[in-house]
Formats: C-alpha cells, structure tokens, sequence
C-alpha cells in the first residue's frame, strides 16, 4: 500500500519557504551550486530547499519577534519539512519566539488530523520539540537525576506529552498504512496506566498490531519511560 513517499511534500515545502523569504526578505536567492553537481537536478533541488531553510533559519533566530508574528505559517512549513535534522532549523528559532507549548500544540493537531504524510513530519518535528534534561555528571545521567531546572521545564509540559501520547496512540490504530505506523510508532507506549480506561481498548488494539509485526515494532514493544529523549551533559555551574 503506497498512502506516501518521502519527497512528496518537497514542492509545499518550498513554496511556503518561498512565501516568507519573499515577504521577510525580499531580492535573497540562494547562491548556484558548482559544477559538476549543478546538472543534478535533484541534488539541485536538494541543495536549495536547504540553504532556503537556513536563511530563513537565521533570520528567525536573530530576529524573535519577527518568528513570533509568522509563527503560524512556520508551523505549517514544519508540517511539511520531511528531514528529520535539518528541520531543526525552524523548530528551534520558533520555540524561542513563541514557547515550546505553542509549538507541541500544532504538533498533536497536525497528528490528530493531518494527512498521513504530515503526521510523519509531525513526529519528525516532535524530538526537537522537546525539553533537554540536563545532568551535571555522567553518574547523575546513568542514575536518572537531571537537574532541577530542566526536570521543572520537562514537568510543565507532561500534560502536552501526555495529548501526543494519546493522539500518536489513536492514529496508529486507525492507519493502515506501515511505514505512517512505523513512524507514529515513536509517539507512544503499550502501557495502559498511561491512558484514561476510555482508552484502554485501544491500547489493546496497538499491542496486537505490535505484536503481529513484532520486528517492525520491537522498540513500541519494550517501551516502559513516557519521558523526553533529549539529554545533556553539562559541567558547568547551575
């Protein structure tokens, strides 16, 4: 069953990358690639969706209050930006502007009723969403004890966590489609304690799905933590 394939949104999400540069920028082009990769078309194509969201990237990073008025349509085109690092890009100037809360909000909705595709981009968009635990030391990473600060950052939004659990959860049950599956896979966990009992039967629903395919699913299938993925180091002070 094909419902996608990545490269399918590449021509959405250049348009929208057009549209702000075009109005926050006007007269910026990206610079020619050299020879003998300018013959590629795709590589071509490649390379200049990616120097767009840079740019574009920069200027929202250097300018909060600029991302914070266009913040709408910067959500969209995250919605359609398939490149699980570079689009990093614009999550993180946007987070800045307008708060991780504004931003994982538009997530579970594009999750919750998006077309396949976008989900994908969704969950793509959601691991730079998160809050970053710091630890003061490699001991204190190993025995789970992050610094206060960032488990206080983390805890404020668990109730966001907890929508994208439930909306991952959901759409995965109602997909039929492996690879969406696969990727709205990373969303959730098999646990039922996690869920309100209205919720239960679909758990059961994603275990047998998991359980059917258990070389597909086998991370969804030994997953116990509910917490963000995102980790440091750090030795400074604080």
């Amino acid at each position: 069953m094909r419902d996608w394939a990545d490269g399918d949104l590449d021509t959405e999400f250049e348009r929208r990358l057009d549209g702000l540069l075009a109005d926050l920028c006007p007269g910026w082009q990206p610079a020619e690639i050299p020879e003998p990769y300018r013959s590629d078309e795709r590589f071509r194509a490649y390379e200049r969706r990616n120097a767009k969201r840079m740019h574009l990237g920069d200027l929202l990073t250097a300018r909060p209050d600029l991302a914070a008025a266009v913040a709408d349509r910067i959500l969209e085109t995250i919605a359609c930006d398939e490149d699980v690092s570079f689009n990093k890009q614009l999550i993180r100037p946007v987070l800045n502007a307008v708060g991780r809360r504004t931003v994982q909000r538009s997530l579970i909705s594009v999750v919750e009723t998006g077309p396949a595709h976008k989900k994908v981009c969704a969950v793509r968009a959601w691991y730079w969403s998160q809050v970053t635990l710091t630890y003061k030391s490699w001991e204190a990473l190993h025995e789970h004890r992050p610094t206060q600060a960032s488990r206080t950052a983390d805890d404020e939004v668990a109730d966001l966590r907890g929508q994208y659990r439930m909306a991952c959860l959901t759409a995965f049950v109602e997909c039929e489609h492996p690879p969406t599956r696969e990727w709205l896979a990373h969303g959730f966990l098999l646990r039922a304690e996690y869920y309100p009992a209205n919720l239960h039967d679909l758990v059961a629903q994603a275990r047998a799905i998991a359980e059917a395919d258990p070389q597909r699913y086998k991370e969804l299938l030994v997953r116990d933590d509910d917490g963000t993925d995102m980790a440091q180091v750090s030795f400074g002070p604080g």
